[in-house]
């Protein structure tokens, strides 16, 4: 695990906002802590070896067979159960992007390569890594565009990481269309779209026949009692945790317009809530340790992601208020 994954809050002991998440931070979560605190007591013995009951209601709101959904430990698990069954492939993997599908190939042995746009795909790529919307930069590629790629390369196993795309109004590739193409295996993360990331709760979709190899790879109980019992509570509750995607994508244009008036700060563009800046002068760590240390405000730098340097940091938009409190301390940043 690359160190400096976003939201370090446990070596920031005192933040109040954090922008470092690819999360929105402000769900209502009351009514699923009286929940899971009311079965606590089922902790004193074993969860199902695999979580077939999540499985099976995800699949029924999906539309999908039980066969091809398949509930993780968080989306991590699945990049590194996917990597895994395909062990030693060659891959290439479309950057800048989240550095766990190059940890997790490179721990099964692959032959990594990057690409910067699809039409880069080497000749002999076996499977092919994508995160859309993709993290860091929020952007989103074409849904008709994927379709066309996906079909163009049969032989390619693809990995579309969906994580963040509850986040975005552009069209999206949904997981009944990707379980229907015999080379596209999905992932997707609770943790984000309902702000849970302590529970670690993903999932992947995918053809009956992907995931018969990757359900093979996974150990039991790789999925707890509390997270198994949130995810029920969850889908069950799904209209209260859905975003006013219209009103954040407005935000994030707002805050994006303010960052780029300081003057020395550059905003790629973005279809979802997450905003990659640059830095024109400075460190992103040096911002980042000021607005943690004088304001309790956290950021992600973003230099250790491949193709990006020192200058970029991320953040996710949070509230109003919010968002203006990190631009005025941003400010006084670049005037001290």
């Amino acid at each position: 695990m690359l160190k400096g994954h976003g939201d370090d809050t446990y070596i920031y002991k005192e933040i109040d906002i954090n922008f470092s998440s690819n999360v929105y931070n402000h769900f209502d979560h009351e009514g699923l802590f009286c929940y899971l605190a009311d079965g606590l007591d089922k902790v004193v013995s074993y969860p199902e070896p695999t979580p077939v009951s999540l499985e099976a209601e995800l699949a029924m709101m999906l539309g999908l067979g039980k066969d091809e959904v398949c509930v993780t430990n968080g989306a991590t698990e699945a990049i590194y159960l996917t990597a895994q069954t395909f062990r030693r492939s060659k891959t290439a993997i479309l950057m800048p992007t989240f550095s766990e599908y190059a940890d997790a190939c490179r721990i099964h042995e692959h032959t990594l390569c990057s690409i910067y746009a699809l039409d880069q795909i080497p000749e002999r790529a076996q499977m092919v890594w994508l995160c859309n919307p993709n993290n860091p930069t929020g952007s989103v590629i074409d849904k008709d565009e994927l379709m066309k790629c996906f079909k163009a390369h049969e032989d390619v196993i693809f990995v579309l990481d969906a994580s963040y795309a509850p986040f975005t109004l552009k069209p999206q590739i949904t997981p009944k269309e990707a379980a229907e193409l015999p080379n596209v295996i999905m992932i997707h993360s609770m943790t984000k779209e309902y702000a849970v990331p302590g529970l670690r709760i993903g999932y992947i979709t995918a053809s009956k026949a992907l995931l018969q190899n990757i359900r093979l790879q996974r150990m039991p109980w790789s999925v707890n009692q509390v997270a198994i019992d949130a995810g029920h509570y969850l889908l069950a509750h799904e209209d209260e945790y859905r975003l006013d995607v219209e009103t954040l994508m407005a935000e994030r244009e707002r805050v994006a317009e303010k960052l780029q008036k300081l003057g020395c700060i550059e905003t790629w563009p973005s279809d979802t809530h997450i905003l990659l800046c640059k830095l024109r002068m400075g460190k992103a760590a040096s911002l980042k340790d000021f607005l943690a240390h004088e304001h309790r405000i956290l950021i992600r730098d973003a230099g250790n992601f491949e193709g990006l340097d020192s200058s970029f940091f991320r953040i996710a938009v949070q509230k109003k208020d919010e968002n203006d409190a990190l631009i005025e301390a941003i400010e006084e940043w670049i005037i001290s």
